[in-house]
């Protein structure tokens, strides 16, 4: 059979043996194209009556025999015209370059089975992520709210005033022989404890400030005692430390007291800053474990207990 290229429109000669089912997808070995080509349907060949009247007088024809003013045929039958006819069609269909067979296709399928196995599966993604994500904005909701009822006080709270917790006077009674002290000067001192939780230690306590340099000569390491008093004005705890230490929120909930304590005891604390010089400041901060958790009428009481003069190689280091 001959086929003719969709692209380049040129003609081929393709063996219908090579098409097993109702048609085959070729290649053009010409402009490479691909197309589709469905197996030509075979129609029943069925005799006209012309050409049986034709055959019949034929028949009859030779019965008659041969009689004077006719001619008797060559013994030898001359080709009728319509066979040299299709002798040439096939010379030519012969001659003709033959297409790549690619594949061949059976029927026509729908694609409806398609479209409804995508939406299917497009509903169910988002049905799985719907609830996922219902879930987990749930969660996140019920943790904000109960971070935001854990810092807001309760009515009782809000009738008699939000506790605070403030220095007291008066103030520690100096150390012996801490005549130089005079010199070194708490600012900015504040305390917090609304929300501070630790997973080990419970309620925290942290009172933070920083300790000045007004002295002419270099300082260090300088050491704070803080004592926290009750209502009634008596020593509930009381807590020696070094100057140089600061805690993140994230760090005062998660991390164990053992190794803020040991910040807190080491001379210059969490940056091993030993000495002040003259006019600088030094931060620090005193973390207090197992607080109570109403603080209403406590106070601190916040004491420079050391502060040397820094020797030359101190300064060094």
């Amino acid at each position: 059979m001959v086929v003719t290229c969709e692209k380049c429109h040129t003609r081929f000669n393709l063996d219908e043996g090579r098409i097993p089912g109702p048609k085959v997808k070729v290649r053009c070995t010409r402009c490479q194209n691909t197309f589709w080509v469905e197996r030509e349907e075979e129609l029943p060949v069925t005799a006209h009556p012309e050409e049986e009247g034709q055959a019949a007088v034929d028949s009859g024809a030779g019965d008659l025999g041969a009689g004077p003013g006719r001619q008797s045929l060559d013994a030898e039958e001359q080709p009728a015209a319509g066979e040299e006819e299709l002798a040439a069609q096939a010379a030519a269909r012969a001659a003709l370059p033959k297409p790549s067979l690619l594949l061949t296709g059976g029927a026509r399928r729908s694609s409806w089975p398609w479209i409804i196995s995508l939406i299917s599966g497009l509903s169910a993604g988002i049905l799985v992520g719907g609830a996922v994500m219902w879930f987990w904005g749930y969660g996140w909701m019920a943790q904000k709210i109960h971070s935001q009822a854990s810092l807001t006080p309760s009515p009782a709270a809000k009738a008699a005033g939000v506790a605070k917790v403030e220095p007291v006077s008066p103030p520690l009674s100096p150390p012996a022989g801490a005549k130089d002290l005079k010199d070194l000067v708490i600012v900015g001192q504040e305390e917090r404890y609304r929300g501070l939780v630790n997973r080990q230690g419970g309620q925290l306590l942290l009172i933070q400030g920083k300790v000045k340099n007004t002295s002419s000569q270099p300082r260090g390491p300088i050491q704070l005692k803080a004592v926290l008093t009750d209502a009634q004005q008596k020593n509930v705890k009381e807590r020696e430390f070094y100057a140089g230490t600061v805690v993140f929120d994230d760090e005062l909930q998660n991390l164990g007291p053992e190794e803020i304590n040991r910040w807190l005891d080491t001379p210059g604390g969490r940056a091993q800053k030993k000495v002040v010089e003259p006019g600088e400041d030094q931060s620090f901060m005193v973390v207090f474990f197992g607080a109570p958790a109403n603080l209403s009428g406590y106070g601190y009481k916040m004491q420079i207990i050391k502060g040397p003069v820094a020797a030359s190689e101190a300064r060094r280091k």
